[in-house]
């Protein structure tokens, strides 16, 4: 896939300037787009403007003219983590990641080729997950531990219309960049704690691969101001070489972390008399059915999210949402298992989740303002904030992560 390279590294190269953990549905972020994070993350059963191209390619129709917009997330999750007390493990003191801060872009346009039949395309950054402890006291058993996965898609989609139906459909072209270092020592004594001197890193830099998935949608006008939304996404598969010596010989081994399928139905009502509208999606993420994620034993995610929007002026509309999915770790009893094609002590998989990649946001609390700057220019607003919460595994394992997120999108139509 290297044929795709050159159009995805720009954007590709610019999500790792930072380590980043999303404010997620496991690690795929709850909306791309501004309106959508505004309102929860819908965009199933209702258009949400350009980034429909992503979410359901089925409305881009809808819209009218060409239309362009150019976003950006900021990132800031507090996550934090410890390990023991427990002999060989850690003292049980708390570590805070140093990963805080990112950035992320979004670019999407749309246009209609003719009456029924419209395109679009885009390239957002869509999943995202990692810690940094580089910078804390070894004795705390955090093993000097950085991850970070970068995921975004150049997604070209297409869509038409016959009478009230909506279907449309695309490709999504991924980049992703996978980053896993830690140390870990070759040898421990009995009731003693790592010592740096004697541990070697086992990381083998960023590593990178490109993958191809498809999208449908269908989307079905009931009646004036209702819709009904449906979408299907296809796991991608990606494998990133020499990521990591799972199985410390001093090799670094190859690791397929594919991003999984995904589906999902919506309805969304709007009343242009009252200048409202509310939306209603429900998405099934399949990470038990995906390469790497079943390894590490991630649970399949129920994700539910609603939002609305309200027109207080001809220029001005608020809008406010929410989303929520049980986290695809909690409560877990892990087991032992292949990671990389080696046996992974059910530890070291719990050790994994909890310090590299703690999925655990659960409900996310949106909020967000549109406003019309001109007949041609608008601009988007959006906040989202996840609440503390904190995962303990095999007793002596514990990380916590409390995440807010501001989404700016400036919008061009002619």
């Amino acid at each position: 896939m290297k044929t795709i390279g050159n159009m995805t590294k720009i954007l590709g190269l610019s999500l790792l300037a930072a380590t980043l953990l999303h404010a997620t549905n496991g690690d795929n972020m709850i909306g791309v787009g501004t309106q959508s994070r505004a309102m929860g993350g819908v965009g199933v059963g209702i258009g949400v403007g350009t980034d429909s191209v992503f979410r359901n390619p089925a409305w881009i129709v809808d819209m009218q003219g060409f239309n362009a917009s150019f976003g950006a997330t900021a990132f800031m999750p507090d996550v934090k983590a410890k390990v023991g007390p427990a002999p060989g493990l850690g003292n049980g003191q708390e570590g805070e990641s140093n990963a805080d801060f990112s950035v992320i872009p979004t670019v999407s346009h749309s246009d209609h080729i003719n009456e029924n039949l419209s395109y679009g395309v885009g390239m957002f950054g869509v999943s995202g997950m990692g810690t940094d402890y580089r910078n804390d006291d070894p004795q705390k058993g955090l093993a000097n531990m950085r991850t970070s996965l970068q995921y975004m898609r150049f997604v070209p989609s297409i869509s038409y219309k016959i009478d009230d139906f909506r279907i449309g459909a695309g490709l999504s072209l991924a980049y992703g960049a996978l980053n896993i270092s830690a140390w870990t020592p070759d040898a421990v004594p009995p009731g003693q704690q790592p010592n740096p001197a004697t541990a070697k890193q086992r990381g083998g830099g960023v590593s990178e691969d490109y993958g191809v998935g498809a999208q449908v949608g269908l989307g079905y006008h009931v009646m004036p101001g209702m819709t009904l939304g449906a979408y299907y996404q296809t796991q991608i598969s990606t494998e990133y070489e020499d990521v990591f010596d799972f199985n410390t010989d001093g090799v670094y081994d190859d690791l397929k972390l594919s991003q999984p399928a995904e589906a999902g139905i919506g309805i969304g009502y709007s009343d242009k008399t009252y200048g409202y509208t509310i939306s209603f999606d429900y998405r099934r993420i399949f990470w038990s059915d995906a390469d790497g994620y079943d390894a590490f034993q991630w649970d399949d995610q129920d994700v539910f999210a609603i939002g609305g929007s309200y027109d207080v002026t001809c220029d001005l509309t608020l809008r406010a949402g929410y989303n929520y999915a049980k986290s695809p770790l909690s409560d877990k009893t892990f087991k032992p298992a292949n990671v990389a094609g080696f046996p992974f002590p059910a530890f070291n998989i719990a050790y994994f989740n909890t310090l590299g990649f703690p999925a655990y946001t659960e409900s996310h609390i949106t909020a967000g303002l549109s406003y019309e700057l001109s007949k041609t220019t608008g601009f988007d607003l959006a906040y989202v904030y996840a609440p503390k919460v904190t995962e303990t595994s095999m007793q002596v394992l514990e990380a916590s992560n409390e995440q807010s997120a501001v989404s700016a999108t400036l919008r061009f139509k002619f």
